[in-house]
């Protein structure tokens, strides 16, 4: 019989001390009637619940069937989320205890994000007087009714969470948590925990976010800073290296030096801006330029003629810097950019076309499904990852970059979420009612039909043909029509 093994991280988790509290808390679980049928063992030593299990282990997947099935139970379908979605409903109390530290926290989305706690702070005096503080210290919840003084302070939670302002507290609380508690944005609140089935018991995390980044070594947050992942890059169907672009992003992000920005010439940390704009078909490659985070925004998606003179070089160089499907509009423009003015335009015509192109992708998704479209992404680039000495944002020229193979369960991971967002953009573009540019093509299309027959007839070469005459004919007529206009 083979063995079966369990990561260092499990390992780590199942060997180390548990607070009473957790103890208490998992004794609870085991009995409630919520997680009747779901089956656990017990330690012969110590006597503890054996909380973890592996997801592709007999008990993984007895835990996999069982969740399954409450799924269905409650009337949730099987696809992305559902399983968090059961663990939250069938949680007896709605309150984790963490492994590590014992606290009690919830399970909803009502704890701030690390930036929502500095926007918070910089209009909050109250709250701002506490210092530094962790997510864990204070719910959402926990701000509006301690520290918030004013309507004026409340209103400004309001807006950042895209609320009415001129509620009271009590209001303020629940529109909050009817909005956020699931997570329909996790960008300004985290859970608690994660949710983590089937792998954990009761489908959480065994830590809370008060210990998860210290018990965690792969979320220290020094680390998770050389671990950006710039998911636009996936979204907009980008090619390029976006492994070593993604970590070279993160050594901006790493670097608190203070530098003078190019543009505003003020004293700020800079972050990477992109040179090509991803937004605009180019490349996720590592053509970075330093700008402060406020003229990188102003930027948008935009190119300046400095931009496409440093472009032209790395071609010139024999360099990729432009995607596959946003070729044909660069090679008729790239010529014709002259100065600021000019760049402008070009940059306002390359996102109509580079709309227009995920709307084309989206309809062939949407018709013939994954295969043919995955020939187009480069899961490979998973295989390395990569690490930089002699990091300077404004000396890239003597970067050093040092590649190293990938352990097996990372690149799958990678992988795997690489091809998920990029289908997933494809899936939500045909949902956008408020798109920024004109949408020239309609679904059903004779020169779009012809591309999703050939594919349905699994012949790609021909489909591969359609495509190209598609995007070369609507790059020439969207240039002609409207480069002098």
């Amino acid at each position: 019989m083979s063995k079966v093994t369990t990561s260092p991280q499990v390992e780590e988790e199942i060997n180390r001390d548990w607070h009473p509290n957790y103890v208490k808390y998992t004794e609870m679980i085991v009995s409630h009637p919520n997680y009747e049928g779901l089956p656990f063992e017990r330690d012969k030593i110590t006597g503890r619940v054996k909380w973890v299990a592996a997801g592709k282990s007999a008990k993984g997947q007895i835990r996999q069937a069982w969740w399954d099935k409450k799924c269905a139970e409650l009337g949730i379908p099987i696809q992305k989320g559902c399983y968090a979605i059961a663990a939250r409903a069938i949680h007896p109390t709605k309150l984790h205890v963490c492994q590590c530290c014992g606290k009690e926290l919830s399970i909803y989305y009502i704890y701030p994000a690390k930036t929502t706690i500095k926007k918070l702070q910089s209009a909050i005096p109250a709250y701002r007087a506490l210092g530094s503080i962790k997510q864990s210290d204070y719910s959402i919840f926990d701000i509006i009714n301690q520290f918030c003084k004013t309507q004026g302070e409340l209103d400004f939670i309001s807006i950042m969470l895209d609320l009415t302002p001129g509620m009271n507290k009590k209001q303020l609380c629940e529109s909050i948590f009817a909005k956020y508690k699931d997570g329909d944005d996790h960008k300004r609140l985290s859970p608690g925990v994660m949710s983590n089935p089937p792998d954990r018991y009761e489908g959480f995390h065994s830590d809370g976010i008060c210990c998860r980044e210290k018990s965690d070594k792969g979320r220290n947050p020094d680390n998770m800073k050389t671990y950006t992942q710039d998911r636009r890059a996936y979204e907009n169907w980008a090619d390029g290296d976006y492994n070593l672009a993604n970590r070279l992003m993160g050594e901006f992000q790493k670097d608190e030096n203070l530098y003078e920005c190019p543009k505003c010439h003020e004293m700020k940390r800079m972050t990477a801006d992109h040179i090509g704009p991803i937004s605009l078909g180019f490349c996720h490659s590592m053509y970075f330029a330093p700008l402060c985070t406020s003229c990188n925004s102003a930027k948008n998606n935009r190119f300046t003629y400095e931009d496409v003179q440093f472009l032209l070089k790395k071609e010139k160089e024999g360099f990729n810097v432009i995607s596959w499907h946003a070729k044909y509009i660069w090679d008729l423009l790239k010529g014709m950019i002259t100065d600021d003015i000019s760049a402008k335009r070009a940059s306002s015509l390359m996102s109509e076309y580079h709309q227009n192109v995920l709307f084309i992708l989206s309809v062939i998704y949407k018709e013939t499904g994954e295969d043919y479209l995955k020939r187009f992404l480069h899961p490979e680039f998973s295989l390395w990852d990569y690490r930089f000495e002699n990091f300077h944002p404004f000396h890239l020229e003597n970067l050093q970059v040092l590649r190293k193979p990938l352990e097996s369960k990372n690149k799958r991971k990678n992988q795997e979420r690489y091809i998920r967002v990029a289908f997933e953009s494809l899936e939500e573009f045909l949902e956008k009612d408020n798109r920024r540019h004109e949408i020239h093509f309609e679904d059903g299309q004779p020169e779009i039909d012809e591309i999703i027959i050939a594919i349905n007839d699994g012949d790609y070469m021909g489909a591969d043909q359609c495509l190209d005459m598609v995007l070369n004919n609507f790059a020439n007529d969207l240039v002609s029509k409207k480069w002098s206009a």
